[in-house]
């Protein structure tokens, strides 16, 4: 009705689309679905006749979502093998109506969103024909007549809907007649006085690069002019889709040299060969990207993607392209915008070129250059400007990250500068950043040792002696634990000796009266957490006895406060993992703290409703029992509880569930005489979600998936421990009883699921069940398929695999 309000028009358009989508979506599960008219063909020509109406109206918005919903419709026609009616009375009525202007748009929009939808493969190539040939007659003669040029909006409809379409006139494309007149209407665009215009032309130039690259040659030369032309005239929105367009072309380039230098390596004929319009435009092009860098860096303001960016990325790839081109530009646009130039926005443009071109082609290119750079770089670190320090530092990371054997003749003065600002400036920005880099790639090879003490009390002092906002508190420590990590065996006792003045400063703050909120909120207890973590994992048992029992008097005092905490999980992710690190790494050399930890742990499991939390709580129990085994009994009946009633809840994250299963393994090394009775008990929960695998998950769904394999690893896993810790006291007929499930799921995993991982646990618990019972020896040597995967095995060229079958046959045979 045009007397209603557009707004409720769009909207009762808009359901009407969902419903039909929905409907198509059903179709594609039940191939019987009824047709979404009901077979009431007079209910389907009204519902058309109201929306092709709507394509004639003025209101662009009702307009559109009359085309999204005919292309809907359209998509029902041919999912019932009608196919050509809806196109061809289309036209007619375009013809009839003498080519109004707002139909002709709304059809172009149906084309487009038609395009978007449906799936080439699926239709027949005579349709296809059709098709193509009366979207070719829709779009091109707009394009290319000229007293349409004063209807802006009809021209972009044209080239939107051709950029959709493009896929569908690949065959119109092998005639070179067809092409050539495709190729010349397109950059007709390009000088069309509309930028919308000119960026869709633009656009579908970019996106024609991967399959029509080899037939730009007579195109490239205008193509270069009129992006320098628009480059020149700063026409944002046009410039970004030039630039781009340029990337892509760099982007196709480099790929081509790459398969060009593996077919020379191989002795054979590449399939393609670059035109090397790259090196050809590169004496001119890169030139206007630098002043693109410079103009847009003025602007502060915005964040969000410009020209600014697009042309870094392009110097980026036209770098790979072109390298030796590129990089003689760009050393003397750095050169010259660092040494004489005292405009911000100019040095930032050329810390930008460098970055993007040493991201681009690597250090090896630059490795004459790259002293010279350095020593500009250092410079601007020494400067009162805190962007152009920020700026330095960023680089000086970059090229640590890339390539950290070009610093290391300066890495005094660098890391002597760097942290300097880094405690002296905390206005600056990238340098904790620069720093960790350097201590990554240069702090294990003992690069800093002459002043690792100094930065190691400076860091402690900034913590604890100066008031540090939330971002300088991390950053301290994210420099704390990078020096740790990446230290030398002789800076060890500079760390030990430090930390109980670490140690006593936290507990004088966790235990300096009522918790309160900024406690709660406060970050330093998990990265002081972190901190002993990356000790436990640095130096693992060489920490001497005294040491750890200050780490584990401050877990203790930090797991009591956390639980009188009202905001309970908030430590506890960081905790847990810190606690899984100590059973890791001592397994039962501290077992009287480890004890005193256990009611925590299972607190952190009945906590559903953080999975997380929960995960990792599971996991550590699993740990204490494999490092406790029969010590672990007094806690064994409470764990077990908790496990199955989660195990039994179906409203839990369905992640946990797999790794209660493995936990279930894990226990089986506590059990010893009462492995009978625990066996029983257990068994028929791994028989249930072996069942569950097989009727509850969603097919087609990646979650599920996941799911599925996770269930699957974590059954296998489970039951190999089980097995593996079988007691010799047990009535073994009774519990073979129990396992007449376990052929049967074994065959159904490797026929759904041939992945190395899942096969070699199946075949891992095929050796332990032939190992421990003399029946399934017989059973599994005559199963035809268990003999082929060991055979496969046995034959493998890995080294581990082939162990593995050999070991599994001889466990069968013997």
């Amino acid at each position: 009705r045009e007397d209603l309000n557009p707004e409720i028009r769009r909207l009762s358009g808009l359901i009407l689309k969902n419903k039909i989508n929905s409907f198509l979506d059903k179709k594609k599960e039940q191939t019987k679905k009824k047709n979404f008219f009901l077979n009431d063909s007079s209910i389907e020509e009204e519902i058309k006749k109201n929306v092709i109406k709507v394509l004639n109206i003025q209101n662009k918005f009702v307009r559109r979502t009359g085309s999204q919903v005919l292309a809907k419709i359209f998509q029902i026609e041919l999912a019932n093998g009608q196919t050509s009616e809806l196109i061809s009375y289309l036209i007619s009525f375009l013809e009839n109506s003498n080519y109004q202007t707002n139909l002709y748009c709304g059809i172009l929009e149906t084309v487009q969103f038609l395009c978007q939808e449906i799936n080439y493969k699926d239709l027949s190539d005579q349709f296809l024909d059709f098709l193509s040939e009366n979207v070719w007659k829709l779009i091109f003669p707009i394009l290319n007549e000229k007293n349409y040029s004063f209807f802006d909006n009809l021209k972009v409809s044209a080239l939107t809907t051709l950029l959709a379409s493009l896929e569908l006139f690949e065959k119109k494309f092998k005639k070179p007649e067809n092409r050539n007149f495709f190729f010349k209407t397109i950059c007709i665009q390009l000088t069309d006085s509309n930028s919308q215009t000119r960026k869709l032309g633009f656009e579908i130039f970019d996106k024609i690069i991967p399959k029509y690259y080899e037939y730009l040659d007579l195109h490239i030369p205008f193509l270069f002019e009129i992006t320098l032309q628009t480059l020149k005239n700063q026409d944002d929105d046009v410039s970004l889709q030039a630039i781009e367009f340029w990337s892509s072309l760099a982007e196709k380039e480099f790929e081509i040299n790459i398969f060009s230098y593996q077919a020379l390596h191989e002795g054979r004929v590449p399939f393609t060969f670059s035109q090397f319009y790259i090196i050809k435009t590169s004496h001119i092009l890169p030139q206007f990207l630098f002043k693109c860098l410079i103009d847009k860096n003025k602007n502060q303001e915005k964040e969000e993607w410009d020209t600014s960016n697009s042309a870094g990325i392009c110097i980026n790839l036209m770098s790979q392209a072109a390298p030796k081109e590129l990089i003689f530009l760009v050393n003397s646009f750095v050169e010259l915008n660092l040494q004489k130039s005292a405009c911000f926005s100019n040095i930032e443009s050329a810390f930008m070129a460098f970055v993007a071109v040493f991201d681009g082609i690597g250090s090896k290119m630059l490795y004459g250059k790259i002293n010279f750079f350095l020593f500009l770089f250092i410079g601007q670190l020494d400067t009162s400007n805190y962007n152009i320090c920020s700026l330095a530092s960023w680089t000086l990371g970059k090229i640590c990250l890339g390539g950290s054997f070009f610093l290391r003749y300066d890495t005094n003065q660098i890391i002597r500068i760097l942290f300097s600002n880094f405690i002296n400036k905390p206005q600056i920005e990238n340098i904790s950043w620069s720093l960790n880099e350097l201590f990554m790639t240069l702090g294990k090879e003992g690069f800093f040792s002459w002043c690792f003490e100094e930065i190691l009390l400076s860091i402690l002092n900034a913590l604890f002696f100066q008031n540090n906002n939330k971002k300088r508190s991390d950053e301290l420590f994210e420099i704390l634990g990078s020096l740790i990590l990446n230290s030398t065996v002789r800076e060890k006792y500079f760390i030990f000796s430090s930390f109980p003045l670490l140690f006593l400063k936290f507990k004088e703050f966790i235990q300096s009266g009522v918790l309160s909120s900024s406690f709660e909120k406060n970050e330093n207890p998990n990265h002081l957490i972190r901190i002993i973590n990356i000790i436990v994992q640095k130096y693992g048992k060489n920490l001497n006895e005294n040491f750890c029992q200050e780490l584990f008097d401050f877990i203790e005092i930090l797991i009591f406060y956390i639980e009188k905490s009202k905001n309970e999980n908030y430590f506890d992710e960081e905790l847990l993992i810190c606690i899984g690190t100590f059973v890791h790494t001592f397994k039962k050399k501290f077992s009287n703290y480890f004890k005193k930890w256990i009611p925590f742990l299972l607190r952190c499991i009945s906590n559903i409703n953080s999975p997380q939390t929960a995960s990792l709580a599971i996991g550590t129990i699993g740990d204490l029992c494999r490092a406790f085994g029969t010590e672990f009994r007094p806690y064994l009946e409470e764990t077990l509880d908790i496990l199955i009633e989660i195990l039994q809840n179906n409203q839990i994250d369905r992640d946990i569930k797999p790794l209660i299963l493995s936990c279930f393994g894990d226990i089986a090394f506590t059990t010893e005489n009462n492995f009978s009775k625990y066996f029983v008990f257990i068994i028929p929960l791994f028989k249930a979600a072996s069942s569950f695998i097989q009727i509850n998950l969603i097919p087609n769904d990646p979650d599920s998936f996941d799911c599925k394999i996770q269930l699957k690893e974590s059954i296998l896993e489970g039951m190999s421990s089980l097995i593996q810790n079988k007691s010799t006291k047990i009535n073994v007929d009774e519990i073979f009883e129990k396992l007449d499930w376990i052929l049967n799921f074994l065959r159904q995993v490797v026929k759904e699921d041939r992945s190395l991982i899942i096969t070699q646990l199946c075949i891992g618990l095929i050796g332990d069940l032939s190992l421990n019972f003399f029946t399934f020896k017989k059973i599994f040597y005559r199963e035809k398929w268990i003999q082929q995967i060991l055979f496969e095995f046995e034959e493998s060229n890995d080294h581990k695999n082939r162990n593995i079958g050999e070991w599994v046959q001889e466990s069968i045979i013997s």
